[in-house]
Order: structure tokens, then C-alpha cells, then sequence
């Protein structure tokens, strides 16, 4: 299609436009663009961000944007500002728990100062996706980090800190790897198993070598995962809370197949179901005295423990060949600020 101009009409538009903007501004007159506010917040430099540019600004050159902006997240997401109150303890957790240990690690804070984003822009609620799951964190070209669900978080409380801990190392991992790729040879390990609809399989991931069910979406996130999970639970938590209370099951001397079922990740045998609805009121300690201790290794979960290890081994590999760093040695000392950060 043609599209015809009308070189009288745009003269007359034109002219028009420009005694438009002669008396509708002065030339004294300068365009400030406003910060995007919603109701409470206030504008220009406050307390806080002084706060935040003492704590992360000015020693990482890191700027913490909590002043809402939607046009920093994806569009189809309806989000919420963060609480003012909830961004220092956050930001101050997000400080311990992960520029800390690296900065013990490495002996300074050059590390840091070098690989960090250069923005951590929060949100106050979680990105709901279609498929029931939710973004809570997104690394985006190693420059910055969104994090998500912000409101919901009690840093003082160690299962809210341990989920902050979780997501600022996933998405770190993420940039350190957009930094320096991990082997190839990671991603052979389990080939087979990564599947799009990950939340949708019923299967144990430990059984396939897997640290998390999110870790099957793709290779980068498993790598992610493997990373993150290790940090937030220390090896105490990865051996026994992870890999050994996944792997084991009821002694099948003492309690045949059929016998007993599962809860709160616990054995429980059937046949007390009567006394346990007496005592149980929604909690795990309510019905703790029920679990079955006897419990044993499951020989089905030998070959997903197996490449879980060759993963293992490829993470720690990784961090000493790329950037010098013992991660075993990191993962004590992330424990050791997890604890300073909740008191």
C-alpha cells in the first residue's frame, strides 16, 4: 500500500506545532524526569539509600533499586513495590550471606568488586507464571540481579534466610558461569533427564542425579542449583538432610512394602494413623514420636547418587579452576555468616 503525503497539510501541521511549544514553555524552562513513586515513598535522597550506598554503593559499586520502576521486570507480571522497611534488612542479609563469605574466601573483596552485578533491583511479590511456578530471581547479562518476593521475607527467621541465601547464590552462580563457562562435560552427566515441564514429574530428581527438581529444566540450572543448594545447606544438610534421608527407606525386615507411607519427608507406619490424628494438629514435631527410625539405604538410589557426585565434583572443579576458589571451604564459611545473619 501507498502511503501518500500532502505536502500542504504537513507545512500547516508543522507551523502549528511550533507556536504550540512557543507558548506553551519557556526557554528558562528544563524537563525533569521524576523518579517512578507510588504512594508512600518519598522522593529525593532519604536515609535509607544513604544506608544502602554506605553498605553496598560505595565498597561494590552495587546499587540496590527498590524505588518502583514495572519497566525493569517482564510486563506480564502484575508486582508490588517492596517495603521500605523490609529493603536494609534485606540488603544488609544479602551483604553477610553472600559478599562476606566470598570476601573470607579470597582473602579481600577485589572478587566481589569485580564479578558482582552492578544492580540488585527488588521486587515486593513473587513473578507468577501460567504453569503454576513463580520467578523469584533472574540474572540478566551479569549486570544485574532481580529479586523477587521481598515482602514475604524475615531475614532474623533462618528458613526465610536460607531461601534469600538460595536465590542470591543461584543467580550469582549464573553470572559467575556468563564470566567463565564450566565444562562441557557437566551437561553429559545426565543428558536424558532435563525435561521443560519439570514441576510436572513425579519422580524423586536424587534417583536421576539430581539436587532439585528446578535443576531438570536445563544444564545451566542444574548447575545453578547444585551450586546454591550446597551453600544453603552446608555439608551437613547435602550428605545426611539431602542425599542419605532421600536415599533411605523403612528396613524391609521390619516393615514390609505397603506398610507404611510418607509425610513432611518422614516414614510413618499405617498402622498408627489412628493415634496420630489424636496428637496431630498440622506441624511435623506434632507427630514426630510416629516417625520410623529404622531406616536403610535404598539400592535404587545408588546409580542418581552416583552422578550427583560426578556433578559435585565438576562444581567444586570449577570454582578452583576458574577462579581459584576452594568451594568446600566457601561453603563453611557461607554456614558460618548464615549464622551471623539470623541472630
Amino acid at each position: 500500500m501507498k502511503t501518500i503525503i500532502n505536502i500542504r497539510q504537513v507545512k500547516i501541521l508543522l507551523l502549528a506545532l511550533v507556536a504550540i511549544s512557543i507558548f506553551s514553555c519557556k526557554k528558562s524552562e528544563k524537563l525533569v524526569l521524576q523518579d517512578n513513586y507510588l504512594g508512600g515513598e518519598v522522593s529525593g535522597t532519604t536515609p535509607l539509600d544513604k544506608d544502602l550506598y554506605n553498605l553496598l554503593v560505595k565498597p561494590y559499586n552495587i546499587e540496590v533499586k527498590y524505588k518502583w520502576d514495572q519497566s525493569e521486570f517482564d510486563m506480564q507480571y502484575t508486582l508490588v513495590p517492596p517495603q521500605v522497611d523490609k529493603v536494609l534488612p534485606a540488603a544488609t542479609a544479602l551483604k553477610q550471606i553472600w559478599i562476606d563469605p566470598y570476601n573470607t574466601e579470597t582473602g579481600s573483596d577485589l572478587f566481589m568488586k569485580t564479578y558482582s552485578p552492578k544492580q540488585l533491583i527488588l521486587s515486593g511479590s513473587p513473578q507468577l507464571n501460567k504453569d503454576g511456578t513463580s520467578t523469584e530471581g533472574v540474572a540478566e547479562g551479569g549486570l544485574d540481579i532481580l529479586l523477587t518476593n521481598i515482602n514475604a521475607i524475615n531475614v532474623k527467621n533462618t528458613a526465610d534466610a536460607k531461601d534469600l541465601l538460595h536465590l542470591i547464590h543461584h543467580e550469582f552462580t549464573h553470572i559467575l558461569n556468563q564470566k567463565k563457562a564450566y565444562t562441557t562435560d557437566y551437561n553429559k552427566v545426565t543428558p536424558s533427564d532435563y525435561i521443560a515441564e519439570w514441576y510436572n514429574s513425579p519422580v524423586n530428581p536424587l534417583s536421576l542425579g539430581f539436587i532439585s527438581g528446578y535443576a531438570r529444566k536445563a544444564p545451566e540450572e542444574d548447575f545453578a542449583e547444585m551450586v546454591s543448594l550446597m551453600l544453603t545447606w552446608g555439608k551437613d544438610g547435602y550428605e545426611t538432610g539431602y542425599i542419605k534421608k532421600q536415599s533411605s527407606k523403612p528396613d524391609p525386615a521390619l516393615y514390609p512394602a505397603g506398610s507404611y507411607g510418607t509425610i513432611f519427608g518422614q516414614f510413618y507406619k499405617y498402622s498408627d494413623y489412628d493415634a496420630i490424628i489424636k496428637v496431630y494438629d498440622g506441624s511435623e514435631p506434632s507427630m514426630a514420636a510416629f516417625f520410623i527410625k529404622k531406616l536403610v539405604p535404598d539400592p535404587a538410589y545408588a546409580p542418581g547418587i552416583a552422578k550427583l557426585r560426578q556433578k559435585e565434583a565438576l562444581v567444586v572443579a570449577y570454582f578452583k579452576s576458574a577462579y581459584n576458589i576452594n568451594f568446600y571451604s566457601l561453603q563453611t564459611n557461607v554456614q558460618k555468616s548464615l549464622l551471623i545473619a539470623t541472630q
